[in-house]
């Protein structure tokens, strides 16, 4: 398994200077070694969905989402992209929908509010 450093940098998160610059860009790399730390240790669970969380570290890095942490539980808010002078009240309103924290993998309701997957539930049975 790859150091967190090395998936940081290998996932864009840090990236060098070009030319003669010699900035070093890592604003989101620290709270990224704390979510992909965080993940790790959640992945030995038997049930932990690790998909949903490697996209909203994705979107987090891509800025389209913010992350935080909260009773050592990782929320995602998807934040989307921002498209300069969109007045329409339809953006609005996805904007307001999307401003709530959920854990990633949960749904977030046009009503605001979130559905949790029920991975307990037995899959349907056919007509037997």
């Amino acid at each position: 398994m790859a150091a967190a450093y090395e998936v940081l940098i290998s996932q864009g998160f840090v990236r060098f200077p070009e030319g003669e610059s010699n900035i070093i860009y890592a604003e989101k790399a620290f709270f990224g070694k704390r979510v992909i730390d965080w993940i790790r240790s959640k992945a030995k669970e038997p049930k932990f969905d690790l998909q949903p969380y490697l996209v909203a570290l994705t979107y987090y890095k891509l800025d389209l989402a913010d992350l935080k942490f909260e009773e050592n539980e990782l929320l995602y808010r998807y934040r989307g992209a921002t498209i300069e002078g969109a007045d329409d009240e339809f953006y609005k309103d996805d904007l307001k929908a999307n401003a709530k924290f959920h854990r990633p993998g949960d749904t977030l309701n046009s009503d605001g509010t979130i559905s949790r997957p029920s991975y307990d539930q037995k899959p349907p049975q056919g007509d037997e």
